[in-house]
C-alpha cells in the first residue's frame, strides 16, 4: 500500500554539507554586492566632499554614516532570508538527486523493480524519466534470460 503522501516533505536539509556550500555561496554573493556598493557609495561622497563648502563637509559624512549603518542594517536582514530562500533552493535539486542515488544504487545491486517517484515540477524529472524506462528495459532483458 502507498503512503498517503508520497511526496511529503519530510525534512529540508536533506545533504547537509552540500546545502550549506550553497547557501554560504549565495550569501558571499549577497556581502559582495553589499561591500561593493558600499564602497562605490563611499567614494562618489568622498569625491563630491572636495568640491563643496567646509559647512557641507560635516553633512556628507553624517550621510556616509546614514548609508553605512543602513546597508549594515540590510545585511543582518538578509541572513536569515539568504539562508532560508538558499535551502528551499537547494532543496528543490538535493531532494531529487539523493532519490535518484538510492534508486540506482538498489539498480546497481539487482533490484530492477525500483522506480523513481519525484513531484512534478522537480529538476531532475525528466532525469528520473529516463532512469524509470532504463530500469524497465532491464527488468524485461533479466526477465527473458532467466526464462530462456
Amino acid at each position: 500500500m502507498r503512503p498517503k503522501h508520497p511526496y511529503k516533505r519530510r525534512q529540508y536539509l536533506v545533504d547537509p554539507a552540500y546545502q550549506l556550500r550553497f547557501v554560504t555561496r549565495v550569501f558571499m554573493a549577497v556581502m559582495g554586492v553589499v561591500v561593493v556598493s558600499s564602497i562605490l557609495s563611499s567614494a562618489l561622497l568622498a569625491v563630491n566632499m572636495y568640491r563643496v563648502e567646509l559647512g557641507l563637509h560635516a553633512m556628507l559624512i553624517g550621510c556616509l554614516i546614514a548609508v553605512a549603518v543602513t546597508l549594515l542594517i540590510e545585511l543582518l536582514l538578509a541572513i536569515p532570508i539568504v539562508y532560508i530562500f538558499g535551502v528551499r533552493s537547494s532543496h528543490r535539486i538535493v531532494g531529487p538527486m539523493k532519490r535518484i542515488k538510492q534508486t540506482l544504487e538498489a539498480i546497481g545491486k539487482g533490484d530492477f523493480s525500483q522506480r523513481i517517484t519525484l513531484r512534478q515540477g522537480d529538476a531532475l524529472e525528466d532525469l528520473a524519466k529516463s532512469i524509470n524506462q532504463m530500469a524497465i528495459n532491464l527488468q524485461q532483458r533479466s526477465a527473458r534470460s532467466s526464462g530462456s
